[in-house]
């Protein structure tokens, strides 16, 4: 990547708490829609469709994304090694790895209505799980995108349907913890009920505040419910409606960038609305600004902060990414960039992880593979910009992760490296010996993004 003096934004700025509107068909003079710069990672195919499921986790060693009957295929990033977590019977609605970044657990839930937590090992040069959660929901409802989220290293929040719960879980747990959730009853040993299943339109999706913990749910009646920690349990402080133009319309996303202030995406995310939340009944709330991107478009979307100020929208149907800036102290959007990349992006996940603060990477499942692209932060933003973006993310200094895993069997996906950064669709091949279908290093990896060859070594294929 070139120096942070090097990179000029050739998006378009917008006036900081006026409503925007951004026409995908009509360009506006000095604007341009740079494609990303590319790493393959491994060539999976996923078929084409329209719907807000996380399905792809990436932390500091590995890279989790599910697979179509359920199954979760984990990537070492160091050592290319691979394996499966099996459990799910059916499509992985979300998964979150834990926030600690000395031990690497992941969080899974799908719409069989079923909640794994695993921890991922790395032992004798193979991957481990260590199962130790399971939740199972009776009757999950049909139709909702589940949602989990972390509100700490030992404590998680999940969604389904219109049904909101918590549970604890024990990162030192020898064996794991099985539990069957009725989340129509209130009372369920082992899990706390928020909101009991069956009352309200679903939730499709929820977020927590990093600074008081606060739950912001966006529901399909186009409603927001805020729920604040009370004790041990939330209790329900406000209700409002974030489009007054489509007040009924369905939420698609929503995400906290600051500590009173919410990110909300209307239907399919072509409208985000900034808010400002006031008192607990409301008072003093206010829409700063929104954004409406018009044209063809059905977008995922994914809030970067706080590694940048960003509202990442992957838009299925243009093969294109938009990042819309939020100006400091989330005072409005101020800048909208738009990229190419090679294929529609189905899901991803933005992290900070290399050695230039202003760098994120976006890992993203995608119709024909699993790839990995650069985005420059001052590529994003208004020439000159200043603010808290590109700091470092603080470590915890939590202890080294206890015992023993289960090996986990493997099972070929279909999934191989890819040889070149085309979007063709691949033919899946099957290794025929041991390490024959190794993945490449990140190393031999970036050497191919950047025009060369895969090693004679690695087994790869040079099929399409």
């Amino acid at each position: 990547a070139g120096s942070a003096a090097a990179v000029v934004p050739k998006g378009r700025a917008l006036e900081i708490g006026v409503d925007a509107v951004y026409d995908i068909e009509n360009r506006v003079d000095g604007e341009e829609q740079p494609q990303l710069e590319v790493s393959p990672i491994t060539m999976y195919v996923t078929e084409y469709a329209e719907r807000q499921f996380c399905q792809i986790a990436v932390n500091s060693r590995y890279i989790c994304y599910g697979l179509r009957a359920g199954q979760i295929r984990v990537l070492h990033k160091d050592t290319s090694e691979r394996a499966l977590l099996r459990g799910h019977t059916q499509m992985i609605g979300d998964m979150q790895f834990s926030p600690s970044s000395k031990d690497d657990i992941i969080a899974s839930f799908g719409i069989d209505g079923n909640l794994f937590v695993k921890r991922i090992k790395f032992a004798q040069d193979a991957i481990e799980e260590q199962p130790l959660l399971q939740v199972t929901v009776v009757n999950p409802p049909a139709g909702s995108a589940p949602r989990v989220r972390w509100l700490s290293k030992t404590r998680l929040a999940a969604s389904i349907g219109d049904a909101i719960f918590t549970v604890d879980v024990d990162a030192k747990a020898r064996e794991p913890v099985v539990l069957t959730a009725d989340l129509a009853d209130a009372s369920n040993g082992g899990i706390t009920v928020v909101a009991p299943l069956g009352q309200k339109p679903h939730v499709n999706d929820f977020a927590v505040s990093p600074v008081s913990g606060t739950l912001a749910c966006a529901h399909a009646d186009g409603t927001v419910r805020v729920y604040a920690p009370v004790d041990d349990t939330y209790v329900l402080e406000s209700t409002f409606e974030p489009f007054s133009e489509d007040p009924d319309g369905a939420l698609a996303s929503i995400a906290w960038v600051g500590a009173d202030s919410l990110v909300v995406g209307g239907a399919n995310n072509g409208t985000l609305a900034l808010w400002k939340l006031g008192a607990g009944d409301m008072e003093g709330a206010d829409c700063v600004q929104t954004f409406k991107i018009t044209g063809e478009c059905y977008n995922f979307s994914c809030v970067a902060y706080p590694h940048a100020r960003l509202v990442l929208l992957a838009n299925l149907k243009k093969q294109s990414v938009y990042a819309v800036h939020l100006a400091e102290g989330a005072a409005g959007f101020d800048y909208v960039s738009e990229f190419s990349v090679t294929m529609p992006v189905l899901s991803f996940t933005a992290l900070k992880e290399s050695d230039d603060p202003m760098a994120l990477q976006l890992y993203c499942m995608q119709t024909q593979a699993i790839q990995q692209y650069a985005l420059h932060i001052d590529r994003c933003r208004p020439h000159g910009s200043a603010g808290d973006e590109g700091e470092a993310e603080e470590t915890d200094s939590e202890e080294e992760a206890s015992e023993d895993g289960s090996e986990s069997a493997e099972e070929e996906d279909e999934t191989v490296a890819v040889p070149a950064i085309t979007p063709a669709t691949p033919t899946p091949t099957t290794p025929t010996a041991p390490g024959g279908g190794k993945l490449l290093t990140p190393g031999e990896l970036m050497s191919m993004a950047s025009g060369g060859s895969a090693p004679a070594s690695s087994g790869v294929s040079s099929g399409a």
